[in-house]
């Protein structure tokens, strides 16, 4: 999975086993990170085995220990801290987190903790002191960036997979959203006292975001880009989108004005660009304006700066191209970040199979219902 997200003034991208951190307004690359190839065998960090309080000792411990006795860790999922002091990297292949330390060190790996599952989603508190893992099986759990030895508490679990998870500004709520269309809204640190659900999704909620402390934006595979109060558990606005929507990433303009760049499940135009604006007190969209991308299997975008930057795969490799709407960038800069990928050859995830599958085991019934009857009859 491909990594891609600003922090100002931090660009990042992260791929397989490298992660590099760019300066958006002179194009320069000033820091990288790269995996060990194994985990277990890691002379930096501490290693620890993350058990939960709810897992047995020896089957938690055996279980984990085998997950990093596979093949070598790559990348899943990357997140920074709001003060841009700790990276998080959760890796599949050998599951685990790792905590880097970026200032004053230049990302220090501090600890390893090995996952039970597959990581689905990151998120920092504000302070960058907790840490929020999303699993595959719908969990989420909290750990504890300041003691590493601590036990990572099990805060709620959905049903299905969790594609995204925020912390509201005041840290008073924790919003999940999963396969099943169902946005989650529940009490922090009391998680148990869910607050309320966001529903009218037809399909499974991909991304999650704010476009202030109140207001929280929702994209899916039904065709649909909602504004909530999710305090109130109410819809604002429904905006129709041209595909099933993956990703989306927002820009301010000014006051209550924003430029929205979605990305699209579906090939070429790729990617609709929107503004968001309120006026009498009403949230509004302008227009669709679709921008093509006829050469790569995009699978992420980003807003650094001006700029609007689409990662996708050409033949397994990584491609980086910026939309041309956006300021144009030096081509050889885009082929000196792809350079430093080249060696990784990847593929992005077929989402196909996040879609609900249909069955009808019915109609056979019932046909054959009618059949017996009218034998019956004759």
């Amino acid at each position: 999975m491909t990594s891609l997200f600003y922090s100002e003034p931090e660009f990042v991208i992260a791929l397989h086993k490298l992660i590099i951190f760019v300066n958006p307004n002179d194009l320069q690359i000033f820091k990288e990170i790269t995996l060990p190839d194994d985990l277990t065998k890691c002379s930096e960090g501490k290693f620890v085995i993350s058990q939960t309080e709810d897992e047995g000792d020896e089957d938690s411990k055996q279980q984990q220990q085998g997950n990093l006795n596979k093949e070598s860790p790559i990348i899943q999922h990357v997140k920074l801290s709001n003060n841009s002091q700790m990276l998080a990297v959760a890796t599949s292949g050998q599951k685990a987190l790792l905590l880097y330390k970026l200032r004053p060190e230049h990302g220090k790996l501090m600890c390893i903790r090995s996952l039970t599952r597959a990581c689905s989603g990151l998120v920092f508190s504000k302070n960058g002191k907790r840490l929020l893992v999303t699993d595959k099986t719908g969990d989420c759990y909290e750990y504890d960036c300041e003691d590493m030895e601590a036990k990572p508490k099990l805060l709620l679990g959905h049903l299905s997979i969790v594609y995204d998870v925020l912390w509201s500004a005041d840290e008073k709520y924790i919003i999940t959203c999963d396969r099943d269309d169902k946005i989650r809204v529940s009490h922090y640190p009391n998680t148990h006292d869910i607050h309320g659900y966001c529903l009218g999704h037809k399909e499974f909620v991909s991304a999650l975001g704010f476009l202030n402390n109140d207001i929280l934006i929702s994209v899916s595979g039904d065709k649909s880009l909602r504004l909530w109060d999710f305090k109130e558990s109410k819809e604002l606005k429904k905006l129709d989108l041209p595909a099933p929507g993956l990703k989306f990433s927002l820009r301010l303009l000014g006051a209550d004005k924003y430029q929205l760049a979605v990305l699209l499940y579906q090939p070429n135009k790729c990617v609709a660009l929107y503004e968001i604006y309120r006026s009498n007190e009403e949230w509004k969209f302008s227009d669709c304006q679709l921008s093509s991308f006829p050469d790569i299997i995009g699978f992420n975008l980003c807003f650094a700066g001006e700029r609007l930057y689409v990662a996708g795969a050409v033949n397994q490799r990584l491609s980086l191209q910026v939309d041309a709407n956006s300021p144009s960038a030096p081509k050889y800069w885009l082929q000196m970040v792809e350079d430093q990928f080249k060696d990784f050859e990847w593929q992005p995830e077929d989402k196909s199979s996040w879609f609900k599958k249909k069955y009808d085991n019915v109609s056979d019934y019932l046909e054959r219902k009618q059949r017996r009857i009218e034998e019956k009859k004759n």
